[in-house]
């Protein structure tokens, strides 16, 4: 399971692009409705959340875990939605209880600088995206490990790799 901050509309494009594998992305339900994007993440087989519909947060969960234990690699951002203001924010329980559910390893990722060019206020790219970074970092356990141990952990990895104006507050909740 990959698990990235989250900035930019952008992060799902340069992700795909970046990563020489298949992924599925966990994605709002609202995405698969625009049209074009939306329909290929849709024939694709991404998996689809309705954020404040419990029913569909279980289904989206057994989804995941059921892709993961297929083979797949899984996106999910735990941060839930863009940051507003381009730092790290509090991460979601959801892909951790996944990832151990399903007996995988997360790669915490870092991207890097995207948000200058795309921040989540912006319906279009505000300049073509330059000095972009996408870190991917080393793999962490998480069998046996106490989910909200594996959260604080790839939480601190993927600010460490963050440049200083995109790292969360010192002492930020995690």
């Amino acid at each position: 399971m990959f698990i990235p901050n989250h900035t930019s509309f952008l992060d799902i494009f340069s992700m795909s692009g970046f990563v020489p594998r298949r992924m599925k992305y966990i994605s709002k339900i609202e995405i698969l409705r625009i049209p074009l994007i939306g329909w290929a993440m849709q024939f694709a087989g991404h998996i689809a959340i309705r954020r404040m519909d419990r029913r569909s947060q279980m289904q989206t969960f057994k989804d995941a875990i059921t892709t993961l234990e297929n083979g797949n690699s899984v996106v999910t951002f735990a941060e839930g939605t863009r940051s507003k203001d381009g730092k790290l924010k509090k991460f979601k329980k959801g892909p951790f209880k996944m990832s151990s559910k399903a007996g995988v390893r997360i790669i915490p990722v870092s991207i890097c600088n995207m948000y200058r060019w795309m921040p989540s206020s912006a319906l279009l790219p505000v300049a073509f995206p330059r000095q972009v970074e996408i870190k991917l970092h080393a793999p962490v356990e998480t069998a046996g490990r106490d989910e909200a141990e594996v959260s604080k952990e790839v939480f601190g990895i993927i600010n460490r790799g963050l440049p200083p104006y995109q790292q969360a507050a010192p002492g930020a909740v995690v």
